[in-house]
């Protein structure tokens, strides 16, 4: 007697709990309105895939990097045959590269950097293509931060503490490429760790001596040692970069 009766609450609790909840574990979540009260609803936007906002970036992250070595390298040599080839490539990645992030915080800095570094070398304006290169990659390296366990960014970072630092080497402005080899070396240790993973061990140790040598030659005012150096870390840099692209 006792067990019909308990049976009999248990069945009348379920169906109390159904009817009060409209069978919401059946129907699952209300469908989106196309208007509300006062209009139309905000448009949402789908959130990025776990995987990808933990993980992996786009690899035109990675390419952007690629190019933007080719048009620093023809900036500081004025060539500006090489610069505009690099910088049509970069313009071209850089659309693709849009499609792939979203509207994520460094687009729109990104554009107007590179509609200036457009203009500078189209004018053939060394110091400006420089700087409006530097602002560009700076942007991206931003863009690429929303990528959580990627160094994208990172990598950038490094990259443009080594291209400033070349800059003012070219231009034998010791005093000035002393100070961006601080900055060089301060951006290295502090991220550093992020890429000291196995497999890419070996260059990481590589980078690490080299931008000591770096300043070593700086801080002699030896172009020739710089420009060795500068070739060595352009080897292990480029083989780091490769190891992430598409992780």
């Amino acid at each position: 007697m006792r067990l019909t009766t308990s049976i009999k609450t248990v069945v009348a609790v379920v169906i109390l709990a159904f009817n009060l909840s409209g069978c919401g574990l059946l129907s699952g979540p209300a469908p989106k309105p196309d208007v509300g009260p006062a209009g139309k609803p905000v448009e949402a936007k789908p959130n990025p895939p776990f995987i990808e906002r933990f993980y992996a970036s786009p690899t035109e992250l990675y390419d952007l990097e690629s190019t933007a070595g080719v048009v620093f390298e023809g900036i500081n040599k004025e060539d500006w045959t090489q610069a505009q080839a690099g910088l049509s490539n970069l313009q071209t990645l850089w659309q693709q590269a849009k499609g792939a992030v979203g509207d994520k915080k460094g687009v729109k800095e990104a554009d107007e950097a590179i509609s200036k570094l457009t203009a500078a070398i189209d004018g053939q304006k060394v110091t400006d293509s420089y700087e409006n290169l530097i602002k560009f990659m700076g942007s991206v390296s931003d863009i690429g931060k929303s990528y959580k366990l990627s160094p994208i960014a990172d990598i950038i970072a490094v990259s443009n503490s080594i291209r400033n630092v070349s800059f003012y080497v070219a231009d034998k402005d010791w005093k000035k490429a002393a100070a961006k080899v601080k900055e060089l070396q301060s951006t290295w240790e502090q991220v550093k760790p992020s890429m000291e993973q196995i497999g890419i061990l070996g260059e990481i140790t590589k980078v690490h001596s080299t931008v000591t040598q770096i300043k070593d030659a700086v801080d002699a005012e030896n172009k020739g040692s710089f420009m060795e150096q500068q070739a060595n870390i352009n080897e292990s840099m480029g083989r780091v970069r490769e190891f992430f692209r598409g992780k």
